[in-house]
């Protein structure tokens, strides 16, 4: 007995010591789930550089992603970047999936690159069905569809949408105007539908994670909920009336799966082009993906550094000359100059800008807070006066000239064309046509004849992009404006004779200067005064004369958006305005 004690203690103490609490091994971190993003690519080689490098960027293990990729009907490279691309990356993603096709490079009956035929949406939602099937079919947890002109700047989509832990969650894109991927409103017969939550949602007026009828073009798609087993892209439900489009098709198969779809719009996740229409090109769509590079400049978007870029050449439009009226990266000004205007002048005292030659209009005062010029404004009236010296110095016929913070809006290139293209027809004879720019006084303008969309300029400010003739760079010079100088935003009303200030216009006295405007504006700004990312060194700078009295933009209201209203001026100088 005493024996059969002592073996059961010494088992008991051996047990005791080899499972002892100190010697538990820690356990492993539960891996993240599995997701598969479904790359479809039609005629996007002008898109898919920037679109590869944000997948690229996503902050998620790329050992966690299979990628299943699709190319069809392309009239342009598009298989061959995509290619490339995939080549270099399976490495490092768990699986590729590749399924391209290079011919036919149309569908039947279709009119365009752009042209929406039944042919098409139907072989579209087949592809997309089988990037559904291939994901159930590996068993991921997930799916992420994202249009190959939807770039995710925002290196935490993936782990933010899988966060919210909903069926249907889509990330909200911003793009140039008021279009984005989703639709608040639907009627009976599977049309969008215009709601008061659109805008605010839009805007971000309202933040969070909304049940909506619809999100389209990047979403995210939860394969582990039950409801999923019914959820179809083709074909379409048994009753389906509704327009045959694929996004539509989708819509009605969550809804009659049961399954709520949402948008977030807590953060910015990233942006997508606007549709093209169904007659424009391939190179309308390069385009407007151009202006939408420029507008997501924070953050921005990066190619890929796998894919070849290959260089462009310059297209002037018509022009003899484009410039562009700044250069952050080397002045680290918003407003900006040019190089070395912007350079010279950050080394100058204000004795050195009166040695070359620069003096204040007599009795100029900022008709908001009463100062006088800053150091801004003199260097920037300096860059607009060395690009209308080098029109004349060079005879060119025509230059466009645009501040390096602007917003174009869509088709720009091909507005300006058409424009240009009219006003030669009618041989109108202008001097500078506004592309962009801040109209002082509300009201109608006088409609140009024969010419789209054109108007007499009244009173503007801004200087965000205008054409100019030589012989308006010629009248501008001739005025010798560098000894009674002011802002140049005042300085062009003055000379197409708008300006309501008589005192001023008295130093000018050949106030000549046929001056015309786009209407609507092609050019807006990229920020407005107040907002977070907006910063002006012609507001914010010195006084042109005393380098110990700074400025401050909130003095002067000519920043603002809007037009000024007269409640923000003092009875003693409205006429000013």
């Amino acid at each position: 007995m005493f024996l059969w004690v002592l073996f059961l203690g010494a088992f008991v103490s051996k047990t005791e010591c080899y499972f002892s609490e100190e010697k538990y091994p820690e356990e492993s971190k539960m891996q993240q789930p599995t997701v598969v993003i479904a790359i479809i690519a039609r005629n996007a080689a002008h898109s898919l550089p920037y679109y590869l490098g944000a997948l690229e960027r996503l902050k998620y293990p790329k050992d966690r992603i299979s990628v299943w990729a699709a190319t069809d009907h392309n009239a342009d490279n598009t298989t061959a970047v995509l290619r490339e691309w995939l080549t270099v990356m399976q490495k490092f993603y768990h699986y590729v999936e590749w399924r391209p096709m290079d011919y036919p490079t149309s569908y039947p009956g279709e009119l365009g690159p752009k042209y929406w035929s039944n042919g098409r949406y139907e072989y579209l939602m087949k592809l997309k069905q089988a990037a559904l099937n291939f994901a159930k079919q590996r068993w991921a947890d997930y799916i992420l569809y994202a249009d190959t002109d939807n770039i995710l700047t925002n290196p935490e989509t993936l782990n933010l949408l899988i966060a919210e832990n909903k069926s249907v969650v889509a990330p909200m894109l911003d793009s140039q105007g008021a279009y984005s991927n989703y639709w608040c409103g639907i009627t009976p017969q599977g049309y969008y539908r215009r709601t008061a939550e659109y805008f605010p949602t839009r805007h971000r007026h309202r933040l969070g994670c909304f049940p909506v009828p619809m999100v389209h073009s990047t979403f995210l798609l939860d394969l582990r909920k039950a409801g999923m087993k019914k959820l179809a892209f083709h074909p379409p439900h048994r009753d389906y009336s509704w327009p045959y489009d694929d996004i539509i098709v989708f819509a009605f198969s969550c809804r009659v799966s049961e399954i709520q779809m949402y948008l977030c719009n807590k953060v910015r996740y990233g942006y997508l082009n606007v549709p093209a229409k169904p007659q424009n090109t391939i190179e309308d769509d390069s385009i407007n993906f151009s202006h939408l590079i420029l507008e997501a400049l924070r953050p921005p978007m990066a190619p890929s550094k796998y894919v070849s870029l290959f260089p462009k050449q310059r297209d002037l439009m018509g022009f003899d000359e484009v410039r562009i009226r700044g250069h952050r990266a080397r002045c680290g000004r918003h407003d900006g100059c040019v190089i070395q205007v912007c350079v010279f002048l950050r080394a100058l005292n204000s004795s050195d800008i009166k040695i070359l030659g620069v003096d204040i209009l007599p009795g100029y005062y900022d008709p908001f807070s009463r100062r006088t010029l800053t150091k801004g404004e003199v260097g920037c009236f300096l860059s607009h006066y060395y690009i209308w010296k080098e029109i004349v110095d060079q005879q060119m016929d025509k230059a466009l000239i645009f501040e390096d913070d602007v917003r174009f809006q869509a088709n720009f290139k091909r507005r300006v064309l058409r424009l240009m293209e009219e006003v030669e027809l009618v041989e109108l004879d202008w001097d500078i046509i506004y592309l962009g720019r801040k109209q002082v006084k509300p009201g109608d303008e006088v409609v140009v004849e024969n010419v789209r969309n054109l108007v007499v300029a009244d009173y503007s400010y801004w200087t965000l992009s205008y054409a100019i003739s030589l012989q308006g760079a010629q009248k501008l010079l001739n005025a010798e404006p560098l000894s009674k100088m002011l802002p140049v935003d005042e300085f062009l009303p003055i000379m197409y004779d708008k300006h309501t200030n008589e005192d001023y216009k008295k130093h000018f006295p050949n106030r000549n200067l046929q001056a015309f405007s786009t209407h609507p504006l092609l050019v807006q700004p990229a920020h407005y005064a107040g907002d977070p990312m907006w910063v002006s060194d012609t507001e914010t700078s010195t006084l042109w004369d005393d380098d110990n009295v700074r400025t401050d933009w909130r003095g002067s209201h000519k920043t603002l958006k809007g037009s000024p209203q007269p409640e923000m001026l003092q009875a003693t100088y409205k006429d000013e305005l």
